[in-house]
């Protein structure tokens, strides 16, 4: 909360780098190794800069004075401004917040992807999974349609070659 314009910006800039290192490096790592496939890139255009302005926040909300907040401090937190908490402890309530959000948010992936690989569901092969033509009727083709496209990723190009 206390960062000032240039800490802002230098968090900004950091946050950027996360994410775009995130799309060249984690993200095939991610779908390699675990089979995970960000087919928005939620988790590094959100995610990653999200759990970093969530440290950053508690980071600051545990270092900074009381006298830098001046009156903000009832408007931001209103238990250190009274005198029930104080700064180090609001900082540990945050990153605390953060664990307890990071688990929720496993826990609901972890149970939406098991519903989403049940066999009554009918998933499609992964080689398909970006094929549009198997939900939706595309542009220029027919209905009767017989075979569907396969989408080559880079790695079956790779053990193709």
């Amino acid at each position: 909360m206390m960062l000032t314009p240039f800490g802002s910006m230098i968090v900004g800039f950091l946050a950027g780098i996360i994410s775009v290192l995130g799309f060249k490096y984690l993200s095939p790592i991610l779908e390699a190794k675990l089979k995970i496939q960000d087919t928005c890139g939620v988790h590094n255009l959100h995610g990653m800069p999200g759990i970093l302005g969530a440290v950053v926040g508690a980071i600051t909300a545990s270092v900074v004075p009381k006298e830098v907040y001046g009156n903000g401090l009832k408007k931001v937190f209103p238990d250190v401004a009274n005198g029930v908490r104080d700064t180090s402890y609001q900082g540990a309530m945050q990153a605390a917040s953060i664990a307890v959000t990071l688990g929720i948010a496993l826990f609901g992936g972890l149970v939406v992807g098991f519903i989403l690989k049940l066999p009554m569901l009918g998933a499609p092969r992964d080689n398909a999974c970006f094929e549009d033509s198997i939900y939706w009727e595309v542009p220029g083709e027919e209905h009767h349609m017989e075979e569907l496209t396969v989408v080559r990723t880079e790695e079956d190009e790779k053990l193709n070659s």
